[in-house]
């Protein structure tokens, strides 16, 4: 797993949030527990739900599984099949025809996996980058897109990937950054989301305008395709006060608003919620993460969204808990959070606080069941007797 730790001084004078600590009862249950010996290793990336609600994912060790509700409470696993693409920077995602697909940032190679005709699943690499891609992005067509760390000015590019004849693949580079527009060539990439329009919404860990940072505090970006040329608009350069290295994909309303975090800055230093409203891209902070109390720190990962508005979304450290240690704050393995609006401010709930071995750390981005529980996966924190294995989870808010 790459560090997402980067630390820049900075304060915040006016923040638009609650803040509320307490926790409820525990409401996180284990639903499978890795071990070396069966099942891999350090589930990653996060997890796809299909509509029967079954989860699939990859590991670390780039083993693909599904997990399926067994109708008695509990739940069965199968690996599936094994493939290249170790360390997945994001979740799969899945084309209409049922073909699953995922990037490594441990080679560049993007993955499919494919049913095989006789129950099973094979898989196949697709395309190779020479740097990990961030992670995939589909639309209707099947055509892949997501964030490369080189491209034309060494500063990264946004990328499509479209299937041609014979099962080839076709790469198409869509926008180049150039540094003060953006800088994804840190290694760190976030994935992509798209509009009804087609619209293209990303951020970038590095680049901007935000001076007070020594790669620049990164941005909120747009692209837009008019006839087949993309033109960028930024739209938010982050200064540290309101946030620093933006590392996980955007979350957008039904409204239009724009959701994300970042993994620094803000009031004390280890992370930010923020919004930009639609139409008029007003940009505020919504909350800015502690470390104090449980309220957790370094929030990597997408927020999703339900349908009264609620946020959801995990810190990568951080806690009341556990004895996980991140640069000079020690303590908390990671919490899990909800942000709800009361009027024009947020109240932050802790959902759950990671505890280390037995009990998960540095939660992955979740994922919505139907029947309103949180579904995510934690890469390390799993059973005793495989500590270093990972678990897949489930809270119910």
């Amino acid at each position: 797993m790459k560090s997402l730790r980067i630390f820049c001084a900075a304060t915040l004078s006016a923040i638009v949030f609650l803040a509320v600590y307490a926790q409820a009862a525990d409401k996180e249950k284990i639903i499978y527990q890795f071990v070396r010996a069966s099942g891999g290793r350090g589930p990653a990336g996060g997890l796809y739900q299909d509509q029967s609600g079954n989860l699939f994912g990859l590991t670390d060790s780039a083993l693909f599984y599904e997990l399926s509700p067994n109708g008695s409470g509990g739940w069965s696993y199968s690996a599936l099949a094994a493939s290249d693409c170790y360390f997945p920077p994001g979740p799969l995602v899945r084309d209409q025809a049922g073909n699953f697909y995922n990037a490594s940032n441990n080679g560049g190679s993007v993955c499919e996996f494919s049913p095989n005709g006789s129950g099973g699943w094979s898989s196949s690499v697709i395309y190779t980058f020479s740097d990990g891609p961030s992670g995939l992005l589909i639309d209707a067509a099947g055509n892949l897109y997501g964030i490369e760390g080189n491209g034309v000015n060494g500063f990264g590019y946004v990328f499509e990937l479209s299937p041609t004849s014979g099962g080839a693949w076709s790469l198409t580079d869509l926008y180049d950054f150039t540094g003060t527009d953006g800088n994804a060539s840190s290694g760190v990439s976030a994935g992509l989301i798209m509009d009804a329009s087609g619209n293209l919404y990303g951020v970038t860990w590095a680049g901007g305008s935000g001076t007070t940072c020594t790669l620049m505090c990164g941005v909120v970006f747009e692209l837009t395709n008019n006839s087949g040329v993309w033109t960028e608009t930024v739209l938010h350069n982050f200064n540290g006060t309101d946030g620093i290295n933006p590392a996980a994909p955007l979350l957008m309303d039904n409204a239009g608003n724009l959701y994300g975090t970042t993994t620094t800055g803000g009031a004390s230093g280890v992370g930010t919620v923020f919004e930009i409203s639609a139409p008029s891209a007003e940009f505020r902070v919504i909350h800015s993460f502690t470390n104090q109390s449980g309220d957790g720190a370094y929030p990597s990962t997408a927020l999703i969204i339900d349908a009264a508005g609620n946020l959801y979304g995990t810190t990568e450290i951080g806690g009341l808990r556990g004895d996980c240690s991140v640069g000079s704050i020690q303590g908390g393995c990671g919490t899990a959070f909800e942000l709800s609006p009361v009027g024009n401010r947020w109240k932050e709930s802790l959902l759950h606080d990671f505890g280390g071995i037995g009990d998960g750390t540095s939660p992955s981005a979740f994922v919505l069941g139907a029947n309103g529980a949180l579904y995510g996966v934690s890469p390390a924190g799993g059973s005793n007797v495989a500590p270093d294995a990972g678990m897949v989870f489930e809270i119910v808010p």
